[in-house]
């Protein structure tokens, strides 16, 4: 009986221990696809400045690589994101067109979107299991962001959101990133953490309603610069919190 109940501990122990690896990797491609829809989007608006195209460029690698990783974890999970992703990965390239500038086909759009669509409900399907609140709050900053640059740089903006694309509603995402945030700030942590998450609380407040009412051509380099400034400042406290 005491076998049993030990094996039965064992095998619970891996399977959470499983569970939270493959939410890890998960987490780690989202953040990546993420990071690499608002480098892309930035490309268009900036009229092909070279800079956010070795960003979206170096963040698709790591997109790949971390979905990789998922696939090793959780091949049956990874099924259905590894066709959804080979379907566009390798047409997600922009087309310039004289007088226009850097364009990208609306049905290539369509499919970016919708697979972070499909990232992020996956992610909040697994919420409960989630308890990083840093990847947590570093993660819904660089997706609320990704839909800004997406709606920024689309030719009709909001209109082009549909009631599918609702699963990433920045206003109530921007309510939870403030509410994991003060839950951070609460945490027993060292003076320069603290420190850290200040600043993350003040450049997220400057970017904010940019971010969640998609306002304002002059705030893309301004999100943009906060965004990555916010990131890694989370990634600096991260490690800090975990005495590395």
């Amino acid at each position: 009986m005491l076998k049993t109940h030990h094996g039965l501990a064992l095998f619970l122990l891996l399977t959470i221990s499983n569970v939270s690896l493959g939410i890890s990797a998960l987490t780690q491609h989202t953040l990546s696809v993420s990071q690499s829809m608002s480098a892309f989007y930035m490309y268009s608006l900036t009229d092909g400045d070279t800079q956010y195209k070795d960003d979206y460029q170096r963040y698709l690698v790591e997109a790949e690589q971390h979905l990789q990783a998922f696939q090793k974890q959780d091949s049956v999970s990874a099924f259905e994101l590894k066709n959804q992703w080979d379907k566009f990965r390798a047409h997600l390239q922009f087309e310039y067109v004289e007088g226009a500038g850097f364009i990208i086909p609306v049905s290539l759009r369509m499919q970016y979107r919708a697979y972070l669509n499909t990232l992020y409900g996956k992610i909040v399907a697994l919420s409960n299991s989630e308890t990083n609140l840093t990847e947590q709050v570093a993660l819904m900053v660089e997706v609320m962001s990704a839909r800004f640059f997406d709606i920024a740089s689309a030719l009709y903006g909001t209109l082009s959101i549909s009631n599918k694309d609702v699963v990433i509603d920045a206003p109530k995402m921007a309510l939870k990133f403030n509410a994991r945030l003060k839950a951070m700030q609460k945490l027993p942590a060292s003076a320069k953490v603290k420190k850290n998450l200040k600043a993350v609380a003040r450049k997220w407040a400057f970017i904010e309603d940019s971010v969640t009412n998609y306002k304002g051509e002059a705030a893309y380099l301004l999100v943009y610069y906060n965004k990555q400034k916010i990131s890694r400042l989370l990634n600096k406290s991260r490690d800090m919190m975990a005495g590395t």
